[in-house]
């Protein structure tokens, strides 16, 4: 359920409905008591009583008649970054492939059917268009996503079905059977693509990271995005296969059997083709 619609059926808990205020708040500019009552579709006095307590201690501000997140949502999300790693791991990773191939390079994890973008390192040849860090996009939009879910096991691909795909572009996927078809090929090819599919004159490729029964080949992947008339999109599949296998080396390796990581491996000749 987004934030900003009507939910279905209210939240029982008190941890339910403060996670639904918190979230209201997301991508949004400072918000009144109604405008959170009518995003959450919770009764008014509940929503006035926990603004008033998420307030009190710190994880919102209000200033006259509206609220905001604050310095206690900060200094959690900050030390959210800090501990995860995946993102400490991969950061100095992506700034060398950023610095290298001269596009921007993008860290993504899949939650729900969304990507969420972890982190983003600019290269010189990076075009106007940014990804705010935190921001969601729909997976099957993005070569982070579709690198990802290309790896769920069948039975949870068939969930996805029953949802509509909402076409972003011209370019966009817009059914089931040609998700399907694409997600095949990224699973025979290991690499996915975006051709303008999320936005007009952007393209993006992507790699997941680690294998695709572990939880970061089930969660996360790496791109690199730039316009698509000064992107190549297949030169430079090779060189991102390398990041991730060297960010998987530094996060997990070392914690899986042998014979599990070998299997993983890219072969030299992926390089070599791309």
């Amino acid at each position: 359920m987004s934030a900003a619609g009507t939910p279905s059926q209210a939240p029982i808990s008190v941890v339910e409905r403060i996670s639904l205020i918190l979230e209201t708040f997301i991508g949004t500019p400072p918000l009144t008591l109604v405008e959170v009552t009518k995003r959450t579709g919770l009764p008014r006095s509940s929503v006035h009583r926990l603004l008033e307590q998420l307030t009190a201690t710190g994880w919102l501000a209000r200033e006259e008649q509206t609220y905001e997140l604050g310095t206690k949502a900060y200094e959690i999300g900050r030390s959210a970054f800090n501990q995860n790693r995946l993102l400490q791991q991969a950061a100095p990773v992506m700034r060398r492939l950023a610095q290298s191939v001269g596009f921007t390079v993008h860290l993504g994890m899949i939650d729900g059917g969304d990507v969420l973008y972890l982190a983003s390192v600019p290269g010189q040849h990076s075009p106007a268009m940014t990804t705010v860090i935190g921001t969601r996009a729909p997976a099957y939009l993005t070569a982070v996503g579709k690198a990802v879910i290309a790896n769920y096991p069948e039975d949870r691909r068939a969930e996805m079905r029953s949802t509509p795909l909402r076409r972003n572009t011209p370019h966009s996927i817009g059914t089931h059977a040609q998700l399907d078809a694409e997600l095949a090929r990224i699973r025979d090819q290991r690499v996915a693509y975006d051709r303008q599919e999320f936005a007009v004159g952007i393209s993006c490729v992507a790699v997941s990271l680690g294998p695709p029964d572990h939880y970061y080949g089930n969660r996360a992947a790496i791109s690199v995005f730039g316009s698509s008339d000064r992107i190549d999109l297949a030169k430079l599949a090779g060189p991102l296969r390398i990041a991730a296998v060297e960010i998987w080396d530094r996060c997990t390796a070392s914690h899986l059997p042998t014979h599990q990581f070998e299997n993983w491996r890219p072969r030299t000749s992926d390089f070599r083709s791309a």
